[in-house]
């Protein structure tokens, strides 16, 4: 779906959804939800009213900035230009965004409370309506568990970032260059694994021979290592 096709949906308030559509769930909050997926279709009918909607990392960055939304829903990957939910979580973080951040994905892997921890992402939740709206009374009463990243300080974006961080952004630039558009798709892949495996922080060392191991031949390999450590 064309970034500048998906549709923009503005807020209306809460009392007009179906209470069918609740199924009994309470959710006082007055602001607007804001998701960014490819599949405009994951809207739950009953939030229709009060969602915003964009496929993009960047316009997602920039709405975060300009508004206030209870919370935002992700899709962990595939989003336009190859973002995912794992960049958006850092970037919301390291702009000092607090907003309760729910990545979605068709399937909940063991490692996916590492991975949202490290992501910055306040949770994991399945791809569905039920998931949402159950994720959104969470927010509503005041019980989500914060990941650690999220409850402790953040970075703001003229502060300097950790190395991994640094290394993690550019390479999602760099391997472009050797793996195509795929390459942040890749990077996400390979951080999906670490983050299960290193727990307490993934090193720089370790991401780094991770992410080239994509890079097919010996020489751009070492190319590839020399320009991303440099």
């Amino acid at each position: 779906m064309n970034r500048h096709e998906v549709e923009m949906h503005l807020a209306g308030d809460f009392h007009d959804m179906p209470v069918h559509e609740l199924a009994n769930r309470e959710f006082p909050m007055s602001t607007a939800v804001l998701f960014v997926t490819t599949d405009a279709g994951i809207v739950p009918p009953g939030l229709v009213k009060v969602a915003k909607i964009t496929d993009s990392v960047e316009d997602a960055l920039m709405l975060c900035t300009s508004a206030s939304f209870g919370a935002v829903f992700c899709d962990a990957a595939s989003l336009a230009n190859g973002g995912s939910g794992f960049r958006l979580g850092r970037q919301m973080r390291r702009n000092g965004i607090s907003t309760p951040l729910f990545l979605m994905t068709n399937s909940l892997l063991s490692s996916v409370d590492g991975v949202a921890a490290a992501s910055g992402a306040t949770g994991f939740i399945s791809r569905t309506a039920t998931a949402v709206l159950d994720a959104l009374k969470s927010v509503a009463m005041g019980v989500v568990p914060l990941t650690e990243q999220a409850a402790r300080p953040v970075a703001r974006i003229d502060q300097p970032l950790p190395e991994i961080d640094v290394v993690i952004e550019n390479a999602r630039i760099l391997l472009k260059k050797y793996a195509g558009p795929v390459a942040s798709m890749m990077i996400d892949d390979v951080l999906d694994d670490l983050y299960s495996r290193y727990p307490d922080g993934v090193p720089v060392s370790v991401f780094s021979e991770a992410v080239a191991a994509h890079v097919n031949s010996g020489k751009a390999r070492s190319d590839f290592l020399r320009e991303l450590l440099a």
